[in-house]
């Protein structure tokens, strides 16, 4: 007799996306179980130490949001812009500074990590969304690799109002500088 089938994966939270990725891939690589525990423990050690990172600039820099900038465009001292002050943003705005963006510092940690377990980025994957209503499911979007689902997810928050691009970029870089110092020091296969 089959087992329940499992819920769908809310696919806004990036720890969910991505340790559904690594799941997915540890089945389609025929892991052991060894190799799984690695690459999990891997995924969600530079996952954290990503978050960490990116909320410490975060209250470093201290830099306005989109909205905030849009709408105060007379306090920027640049008589180029203008102001609007009913612009807002698709997503809602999260209550701390933008600059380094969360979503892109994790996403990219994660892509990375994975390419490095895996020895490349270039493993093809799908992944089902959540659809408009919670536990129903949304499309299916095909990837050539991990960078270009984190690449993606790093410019949803731009394409959202959230962000601007400089934070997603720097998330990135910061990421992958992260991973791979941390890949290269621990949880290294014996």
């Amino acid at each position: 007799m089959a087992g329940p089938k499992p819920a769908l994966r809310t696919r806004s939270n990036p720890t969910t996306v991505w340790n559904g990725v690594a799941r997915n891939m540890s089945g389609a690589q025929s892991l052991n179980l060894l190799d799984t525990a690695r690459l999990f423990a891997l995924m969600n050690a530079v996952f954290h130490d990503a978050l960490q990172t990116s909320f410490t600039a975060k209250y470093r820099c201290g830099l306005w949001r989109p909205v905030t900038a849009i709408r105060e465009t007379d306090t920027d001292s640049n008589s180029a812009t203008s102001e609007d002050d009913t612009w807002t943003s698709l997503i809602t705005a999260p209550p701390y500074p933008t600059y380094a963006g969360n979503a892109a510092a994790l996403s990219a940690a994660s892509a990375r990590a994975l390419a490095l377990f895996f020895g490349t980025d270039a493993i093809a994957f799908d992944e089902t969304f959540e659809g408009p209503t919670p536990g129903t499911q949304g499309p299916t979007r095909s990837y050539s690799g991990f960078w270009e689902f984190a690449d993606e997810q790093a410019r949803s928050r731009i394409y959202g109002g959230i962000h601007f691009t400089f934070d997603s970029d720097a998330s990135q870089d910061m990421a992958v500088e992260l991973v791979d110092w941390v890949f290269t020091r621990f949880m290294v296969p014996r």
